[in-house]
């Protein structure tokens, strides 16, 4: 199906500049826009942010911990059009109208297999009573938890390894840097800055 996905093309002062298929735009490195929704919740006094566990079965990134929900924006759609990947990805269905936009941030991550430059649309949902998580599969092996100044602390390297908690068994699990899908340093600080302002 990736090589029939039509992306917006931007150029690298997010203007679009024209339509180009998924595979072709990973091949050739061009920027395009995704939807980035990070899910955080305050619990006893203290910010826990939501973290995927990334399918075996993901061609990029397998086993990977990444953002809550992401995904790819089809040339046809918008950013509010993203809130189907947190239903097909978590099964649980929220409305843009209660995500707080987070700006779009440089996300470029490029290894010998991908070329990937992203204009990523961030958002946070805020997780205000408990919601039952449907995990699609095929894309997420499990939904964590993790307390943001945890979190924080990993990614400024004050950590080595944080606890994390699974959503559904409450099992504890262990995050090490390596085990992050490896979004840019100044995408992380920025993420981790918006979430604790809020």
């Amino acid at each position: 199906m990736s090589n029939i996905e039509q992306l917006a093309v931007f150029n690298d002062q997010d203007e679009r500049v024209g339509v180009a298929s998924r595979d072709h735009i990973h091949a050739a490195g061009l920027f395009h826009e995704t939807f980035h929704c990070w899910f955080i919740q305050d619990e006893h006094g203290e910010r826990l942010v939501y973290i995927q566990l990334r399918s075996a079965d993901k061609k990029d990134y397998a086993l990977r911990y990444d953002i809550t929900a992401a995904g790819h924006l089809l040339a046809t759609e918008t950013p509010a059009d993203g809130v189907r990947e947190i239903a097909e990805e978590l099964g649980v269905h929220v409305s843009f109208d209660d995500l707080e936009p987070l700006g779009t941030l440089s996300n470029i991550v490029l290894t010998p297999a991908i070329l990937d430059r992203e204009w990523a649309r961030c958002y946070a949902y805020r997780v205000r009573e408990p919601l039952t998580f449907t995990l699609q599969q095929e894309e997420v092996a499990a939904l964590m938890t993790c307390k943001l100044q945890d979190f924080a602390a990993l990614i400024a390297g004050e950590r080595e390894e944080v606890p994390l908690c699974d959503v559904h068994t409450g099992e504890r699990h262990t995050l090490l840097r390596p085990q992050l899908v490896p979004h840019p340093q100044s995408y992380y600080e920025a993420i981790i800055a918006a979430l604790e302002r809020m």
